[in-house]
């Protein structure tokens, strides 16, 4: 318990540091001595820069500089501490190596390419090979690999189209010359030799289930379930590792899942238990999880489609969870469901329970809010448990762009139009951003929103503030920054992305 309170008191610290960092980061680019054009964001209380001639350098979070901009890339990895990939171009090539953070060359800049692993060891590669060193410059695999990849605690290395695996000491575990080698499931693997044979093998290279005439094994469902096919036949079937058949090899494919399997059977669709009882009748022309993450709230749900219509089915209950009626089904948040239906939006709860019909047009939603249109009226929608509630904005439209496959997106802000202006309301019911603009675009679904006004373009946030004078000719939203420029004078300017909310 005490533990539990220590956090609670630390999410508002970190809050309010993280708060502090982008302020300074702010302050820094807009300082006119400096000359930093963007200032990355803190990594273990430290942030990369890069100047106007190209050139980065790091800081710590008083700003002062650690090391100075004399590379063209530096990363700040959370990961290393102390160690910052550096590049820089030497005899008109560009190479990369590592520092720390005393500005010591830790890996010489000599390799093409180098890429992080895990438990501190680098990929590095330099004339078209591969090798593996730690953060010390030790040589864990030489350079010779044609490729090489972590996974878990493995590392997978290809030469001449021969795949073997090693462990983080370059201790080598296979040695089969195999074609290919799958990522580990359970500790266990599949291995596809040169004549496309494939048998199984565990984490410590040892073999556990032979190849199979005229078969293939197609994917380690769990420690003693593989997806198997056949070859001839070209159905699919799922045996153990004893080399019995839990289900023979009579689908047209089968799609896993930990107690309930989608398979199909002369091109229809239907759920199966992993002892290949039928659950529900192939009678569907596509079954799909509800949702992917293991945590969700909609376990043992699945949608389904009949044609062209949708809707949601349990396959330990008869009754659909949603009727298979719909043009669209997707989930929105942990608890609801919106439905479309000739163009209308409605929502059912997790469990199927009808909260609001087919009568709205969806537009931005987030958590239990939805900006949503009826008979030309503009409404807020909130949703708490299984009713709704409205609330009509007296707008003349809400705004609509980028939009997602059911007719909405996700933000807690909408842009609406009055007349031949733009504003911004929040799903607090309040007006964000004065109506006074010729266009206004949200920046991602952040709380700040690019604006137009007398043809020239600046930032404003959710309280109303402007936080880049609107006086720029074009703007040009780049990853992590907004390029800005003015025509003439040509003056550039970038504007960092700020992803924490101040609403």
């Amino acid at each position: 318990m005490k533990y539990f309170k220590f956090l609670l008191f630390l999410f508002p610290l970190v809050s309010l540091s993280q708060k502090k960092f982008d302020n300074l980061r702010e302050q820094l680019v807009k300082s006119k001595t400096l000359g930093y054009e963007y200032v990355y964001a803190y990594e273990n209380n430290y942030a990369v820069f890069r100047t106007f001639k190209g050139k980065m350098g790091l800081i710590d979070t008083t700003g002062n500089v650690v090391i100075k901009p004399t590379y063209e890339y530096i990363y700040n990895k959370k990961e290393l501490k102390n160690l910052y990939e550096v590049g820089n171009t030497v005899n008109k090539k560009f190479k990369r190596g590592y520092i720390d953070r005393k500005g010591n060359i830790r890996i010489p800049l000599e390799y093409d390419d180098i890429f992080h692993l895990d438990k501190n060891l680098l990929r590095v590669s330099k004339n078209n090979k591969t090798g593996v060193v730690d953060t010390l410059n030790k040589i864990i695999l030489p350079l010779k690999f044609d490729f090489i990849m972590d996974h878990g605690a493995i590392i997978y290395a290809q030469s001449n189209n021969i795949v073997d695996i090693f462990d983080f000491s370059g201790k080598q575990i296979t040695n089969y010359k195999a074609k290919d080698i799958d990522y580990f499931t359970d500790n266990k693997s599949i291995v596809t030799l040169q004549n496309n044979d494939t048998f199984i093998i565990n984490n410590e290279g040892k073999s556990i289930l032979e190849p199979i005439k005229n078969h293939r094994f197609e994917k380690v469902i769990d420690s003693d379930s593989y997806l198997i096919l056949n070859n001839i036949t070209n159905k699919k079937g799922v045996i153990n590792s004893k080399g019995e058949y839990t289900i023979e090899c009579k689908y047209d494919d089968i799609r896993t899942g930990e107690s309930t399997y989608i398979a199909i059977d002369k091109h229809k669709y239907g759920l199966i238990t992993n002892k290949d009882s039928v659950l529900k009748a192939f009678v569907y022309d596509a079954i799909y999880p509800v949702s992917h993450k293991e945590d969700n709230l909609f376990q043992n749900q699945f949608l389904a489609r009949k044609a062209d219509l949708e809707g949601i089915i349990n396959p330990f209950l008869e009754k659909e969870i949603i009727p298979i009626e719909y043009k669209d089904v997707q989930t929105f948040s942990n608890y609801y469901v919106v439905t479309t239906l000739d163009n209308k939006n409605g929502v059912f709860s997790k469990n199927g329970d009808r909260i609001i019909n087919e009568d709205y047009e969806f537009y931005n939603a987030a958590q239990n809010k939805i900006f949503a249109t009826k008979h030309d009226k503009k409404y807020l929608l909130t949703l708490v448990d299984n009713s709704y509630s409205e609330i009509e904005i007296p707008v003349d439209e809400f705004a609509k762009k980028r939009l997602f496959s059911n007719g909405f997106s996700k933000s807690n802000f909408q842009i609406f139009k009055n007349g031949n202006k733009f504003g911004v309301i929040s799903n607090k019911n309040e007006i964000v951003v004065a109506c006074e603009y010729e266009a206004i675009e949200n920046i991602y679904s952040t709380s700040e929103f690019v604006v137009k006004k007398n043809k020239k373009y600046g930032v404003v946030n959710a309280r109303n503030q402007i936080t880049l004078e609107i006086k720029y000719d074009s703007f040009q939203i780049i990853k992590e920054y907004i390029r800005f420029e003015i025509k003439n004078p040509k003056i550039k300017k970038a504007y960092a992305v700020n992803n924490t909310s101040d609403y």
